[in-house]
């Protein structure tokens, strides 16, 4: 027995001195790590990391964290600086992403030395808020460590100390931790044998009065945190859109809403009766359909300018012809120049009469975007030239529109760039979203800026009693004889105010016979088959022409 238990030892430190080292035997591996801290009262951290080894590897690498995870989407940020190495040739330092990456040549001796900052955060403790220092002293080194050892030199008692070993994800306590006795007040930490990439993580707390907190926080980006909903980024959202629509109402309400009328309102235009039964449209206040148009809507459109061409016909400045067509073709009109030196002419309608049809020449409605092309800017600008000096409006309604809409495009790029930064950077994306529709808002508001004055708010309810009437009013009571010239005189107000067509049926019905009436309409002739009845048609026809090739421009 005896002689069989000596054969056995032999054995054991076979395999125990032979077989087992020589598993290990290609694996680089570090004597020992030493860590040395400084730790200053203002939170910034020098180290010194001491390297020894038996036989050095070709090449050393160590990978040290820039930051450290908070949670999902927060991290601490680290300041590396100051890095160098004694005991090592080939030394390099360089930053590779997340990670400072040193890489050297060592020899059986190194000394790592850099600085870090945001190493102490303040925590919530049972005696206030703490300082608390933690740091990876052992992180990233490419070659395993036989002993892991380290210290913390700081000018102030710890109040709490930790330690955790192991490999990143499944960190277990460390050997020995402790804070210091009183008269060696010094923290430290020892660790066993430390694999390739393994940490040791030491964590020490002191009060705020003694070590500054340095950490800095960095918050990941995404929408979840960007529109987060909580009392302080709901609260700020409903004081800003709040705040904001308060502030649109006042601005419409001082520069866009109309001045109010207080006195009594009556229709700018009536039916004068003029005999048993018998009464003519007669426009009130130098009235014009143009103007009519421009100061209801407060906009020169091509209701207006087709208006006021027939308004020129009617009062003998032009005459429209509609021409031969086959029954599918399309149909065209010329415009003819007449000679009235009885009718005095505004400012606008000169100006559209010379474009539409020169002195001695004449044109056609096909041909109207390129003739009025030139001139219709001109044309615009004396129709809005002429309610402002009437007294209608403050200012022009087109000027206002535009100056407006300037602030609301400017508006919007302030809001676009400032709520992109708000989401970027910050958790008040609601709070973007309110600017973006408070900017929108002002930018619907444009169009409706421009202010009439109390003159020009009694006039618009006026035209609204004047509409009420043309559309009521009996057509058969125009004076025997005389129908077709009295009604021609209110249809341009019609084609602005509405009730155009009862009126244009009326003047057909004037036709009791089969006999062709080209020419029956003083300022609408037609081809030689052309019948009065056929006056609806053809008049809806012409309107919807004119309008489409203006807006077409």
């Amino acid at each position: 027995m005896r002689t069989f238990r000596l054969l056995l030892v032999p054995l054991v430190l076979f395999f125990a001195l032979g077989v087992v080292p020589r598993a290990h035997a290609d694996e680089p591996i570090a004597k020992s790590y030493l860590f040395e801290g400084r730790l200053d009262e203002d939170g910034i951290l020098t180290v010194t990391e001491t390297i020894k080894f038996d036989s050095p590897p070709a090449e050393l690498t160590q990978r040290i964290a820039n930051r450290a995870p908070i949670d999902s989407d927060r991290f601490y940020i680290y300041g590396i600086s100051d890095v160098s190495a004694t005991g090592a040739e080939n030394f390099a330092s360089k930053v590779e992403g997340d990670y400072t990456v040193l890489s050297m040549k060592p020899s059986a001796e190194v000394k790592i030395t850099y600085k870090v900052t945001g190493t102490t955060r303040s925590e919530p403790g049972n005696n206030g808020d703490a300082s608390v220092f933690t740091w990876r002293a052992l992180q990233g080194l490419s070659v395993a460590v036989e002993k892991v050892a380290g210290t913390l030199q700081v000018a102030a008692q710890a109040q709490l100390v930790d330690c955790t070993a192991g490999p990143p994800g499944t960190l277990d306590k460390c050997q020995l931790y402790a804070a210091g006795a009183h008269n060696s007040p010094t923290p430290i930490f020892e660790s066993a044998t430390r694999g390739v990439g393994e940490q040791v993580t030491f964590t020490v707390g002191f009060s705020v009065e003694d070590v500054a907190p340095t950490a800095r926080v960095y918050e990941q980006w995404n929408l979840k945190r960007a529109f987060a909903i909580d009392l302080a980024t709901a609260g700020t959202a409903l004081a800003v859109l709040v705040a904001g629509s308060l502030l649109l109402w006042w601005l419409h309400r001082r520069s866009g809403a109309d001045l109010s009328y207080a006195g009594e309102v009556s229709a700018v235009g009536s039916f004068r009766p003029v005999g048993d039964g018998e009464s003519v449209f007669e426009p009130g206040e130098g009235m014009r359909p143009g103007l009519v148009g421009t100061v209801a809507d407060e906009r020169v459109d091509p209701v207006d300018i087709t208006a006021t061409l027939i308004d020129l016909a009617v009062r003998g400045h032009l005459r429209i012809t509609e021409l031969q067509h086959t029954q599918y073709g399309l149909v065209d009109w010329q415009f003819s120049r007449l000679e009235n030196q009885h009718d005095e002419l505004l400012p606008y309608e000169s100006r559209l009469l010379e474009a539409v049809v020169p002195d001695g020449q004449h044109s056609f409605a096909s041909q109207l975007p390129e003739v009025l092309a030139p001139a219709l800017g001109a044309v615009q600008d004396a129709l809005y030239d002429e309610v402002v000096e009437r007294g209608w409006f403050e200012h022009r309604p087109d000027s206002t529109r535009s100056s407006w809409a300037v602030r609301g495009w400017v508006g919007l790029g302030v809001a676009l760039a400032a709520g992109g930064a708000l989401i970027a950077f910050t958790s008040f994306g609601l709070v973007a979203l309110v600017l973006l529709a408070l900017s929108i808002s002002l930018l619907w508001m444009a169009p409706r800026m421009p202010r009439r004055t109390a003159e020009g708010t009694r006039l618009v309810a006026a035209l609204g009693a004047l509409s009420a009437l043309l559309n009521t009013q009996p057509t058969n009571q125009m004076p025997k004889g005389r129908e077709l010239a009295e009604i021609s005189r209110l249809l341009p107000y019609t084609v602005v105010l509405g009730g155009r067509q009862r009126w244009v049926e009326a003047m057909a019905a004037a036709d009791v016979d089969d006999t062709p009436d080209p020419t029956e309409v003083d300022w609408y002739h037609a081809p030689e088959t052309w019948h009065l009845r056929d006056l609806p048609a053809s008049l809806t026809q012409f309107i919807n022409t004119i309008q489409g090739q203006l807006f077409s421009r």
